[in-house]
């Protein structure tokens, strides 16, 4: 939808995305800067951030676990994160 995920990560506490800002994203800075310190420091933010909700794209985040780093068939070789 050509807009960026400002927000809560669905499924976790604590945690919180500010990505997708495509070219915009110098011009973004600033006010993404404010979003997430009023996120993080009050648990929610002074401006209407509803049209940037990760929740846009269904429930809980998919867990990236033990399907990042490096693979050789369907083992896992060097470094996993």
């Amino acid at each position: 939808d050509a807009m960026p995920m400002i927000g809560g990560l669905p499924g976790y506490e604590n945690a919180y995305i500010a990505a997708g800002h495509n070219c915009w994203g110098i011009l973004w800075g600033p006010i993404t800067g404010k979003i997430m310190s009023e996120l993080i420091l009050d648990g929610k933010s002074s401006i209407n951030i509803k049209s940037f909700d990760p929740k846009r794209f269904g429930g809980r985040m998919p867990s990236l676990m033990g399907q990042r780093g490096r693979h050789k068939g369907s083992t896992s070789v060097g470094e996993q994160w």
